[in-house]
């Protein structure tokens, strides 16, 4: 008996330090965003997205090109959102979403068909995530 119980100590001590997040992992990735350059942030994710979507010489320089044209010219994230009027608040929307319309216009050119069905639902798999985890956060700080 003894020994099943120091055994299932051990196991629950093991489970916890398991599932124990790191909280600065998170400042990190964003330090290291940060610290990146455009045209650093723009080559990483055109190889990401040919190691993803299989692309071929011509398509890596096109997405490369444009993914820093959208990186260089993506506006500053303003310091707190509460502070934003209504109208500031739907003008930094609208741009936003005028800058979607164009990136999606533009690899939908580059890419082929198979390809930019495989992009569109990698994205709507990362904005249902992003959600999701927005969603969880609310929950746990409420």
């Amino acid at each position: 008996m003894k020994k099943a119980m120091i055994i299932l100590m051990a196991l629950t001590t093991f489970a916890i330090t398991a599932q124990h997040k790191n909280p600065d992992r998170k400042e990190n990735r964003s330090q290291l965003r940060e610290n990146l350059t455009p045209e650093q942030r723009a080559e990483l994710h055109a190889k990401k997205m040919t190691l993803d979507l299989n692309l071929n010489e011509t398509q890596q320089t096109q997405v490369r090109q444009l993914l820093l044209d959208m990186q260089e010219n993506k506006p500053e994230r303003p310091a707190n959102k509460e502070e934003m009027t209504p109208a500031q608040k739907f003008e930094a929307k609208n741009a936003m979403l005028d800058r979607r319309i164009a990136m999606k216009k533009a690899m939908k050119e580059i890419l082929s068909e198979e390809q930019f069905s495989k992009w569109e639902k990698d994205r709507e798999n990362k904005q249902t995530r992003f959600k999701h985890k927005k969603r969880m956060e609310k929950r746990g700080e409420k």
